[in-house]
Order: structure tokens, then sequence, then C-alpha cells
């Protein structure tokens, strides 16, 4: 796709726009080429820059978690100090569980299992049968079930399966019963949620087609169906929802 290529950086990352590349949108761009059955055109040089801002770090959870992703996947060293290990040990109690889903994705990836995770997220579930720290949103719970997942723990469906529904209006979902509209984010969500509880997509057509609206001039899609440039990380999102609904 050329959205992604025109991304790239001559440093070897890919970028937001224009400017400096970084971690997330490197990340995204790996990850959207591999869904349309492609790699980077220059792949070494890409891994040689993450490898380069790994060793030199910012150690935020989000930064690790897109680097150590890439690295690991591709065989290279992605181990991180053990006093940042300490610290997300730490401090997973103490964040949005978006937040809580990348420190948890690291260290696990470094073989370190947090034991009461798994009751701690089921302590974040809210009586409206969502989660999230400060209230329900359906961003929140997909993480939160993204970890229950990882840790092979199946909850009760039918809480969060209404939750969903409060979301849902025409087959798209939004941030809260009460938003919208719909962003990509959000049906990538609710689409996320669906697959996880191995719920049927009653609207897929709608989805779909909705999804399909969001594509710019560029071949890159947009977060909204009413404004919005090109981003990686939506273009990814956008092509796993069409891929998953053709299986």
């Amino acid at each position: 796709m050329d959205f992604i290529r025109n991304r790239s950086h001559e440093d070897g990352g890919y970028t937001l726009y224009e400017g400096l590349p970084d971690s997330k949108n490197t990340y995204y761009a790996i990850k959207s080429l591999q869904l349309l059955g492609e790699e980077p055109e220059n792949l070494e040089k890409t891994l040689k820059w993450v490898e380069e801002v790994h060793r030199r770090g910012s150690f935020t959870a989000q930064g690790l978690f897109y680097r150590c992703s890439i690295l690991k996947e591709y065989n290279k060293d992605y181990e991180i100090p053990e006093k940042f290990i300490k610290r997300l040990e730490e401090t997973y109690q103490r964040s949005q569980l978006e937040i809580t889903y990348y420190i948890d994705s690291v260290l696990r990836m470094h073989n370190i299992i947090l034991d009461d995770i798994v009751d701690w997220i089921i302590s974040q579930q809210n009586h409206d049968g969502g989660f999230g720290k400060y209230g329900s949103d359906i961003i929140n719970t997909q993480y939160a079930l993204e970890i229950l997942k990882a840790h092979k723990y199946k909850p009760n469906k039918k809480d969060i399966k209404n939750y969903l529904k409060y979301c849902e209006d025409n087959g798209l979902w939004s941030f809260t019963p009460i938003s919208y509209p719909p962003y990509i984010e959000t049906v990538y969500a609710g689409f996320r949620i669906s697959e996880i509880l191995n719920l049927k997509f009653k609207n897929k057509d709608n989805i779909l087609k909705f999804v399909l609206s969001l594509q710019n001039s560029d071949g890159g899609f947009r977060r909204s169906s009413y404004l919005g440039i090109s981003e990686l990380e939506y273009t990814y999102k956008a092509l796993y929802i069409i891929k998953s609904s053709s299986l």
C-alpha cells in the first residue's frame, strides 16, 4: 500500500505525518503490512532503527510494548533493564487498562507473570458490565478482555455482552452507551470484544460499509466518517476488521 510506504523514513522507522519516526507508527506500519502479506521494503534498516531506539530508550509502557513486540517477532534483542522491569511490576495497578495491557504484555514477553493481575482486572468491572477505573468504556473493556484472554481466563459473558449491546447502534460501537459518533478505534474495540467472547456478528455488512467509508484518497484510513487524515493506527485497525470479516 502506497500510503504505508509513504510514511517510511530514511532512518528506517515510520512517521505519523512527516518528521521523525516513532515506535508507535513503526509498529502499526509493520502490522498493517503483515495483514497485507508484505514486509517493509527495507526491513533490516527498520529493525536496526528500532534496536537503536530501544537501546537508548524511552521506557514508557507504550513505547516498550511497540518496540519489544517488533524485536521479539523478528528474533532481535528486546530485553530491558531489571530496574524498568521492577517499575512495571510496581505500577500496573495505577494505570488505565490500556496501559496495564502494555505493561502486562511486556512483562509476559520477559516471562514474568503477574500473579494477581486476573483478580485485579476483574475488580475493574463495573455494574454495567463494562470495565474502567473511572467508569466503563468500550476501549478499556477491550483491553481488559485482551489481558484476561492472554492469561487464559474466561469471564462471564452475560454482563459484558449487555454492555457491548448498550454501546452498539446499527452494528457500530461507540465509546460509551451515551456517546456518538462511532470511531474506528471504538468499532475495532467492539469487534475484538465480539471475537474474544465468540459472539456472532449480526450487522457485519454495516461494519464493513463503515470501515470502507473511512478510506482516504491516499489509500490510508481516517478516524471517523466526518473528518480526519489517514494514520497508520487507524489503517491497521481498518485492515484488521476487513481481513477478519472475510474469514
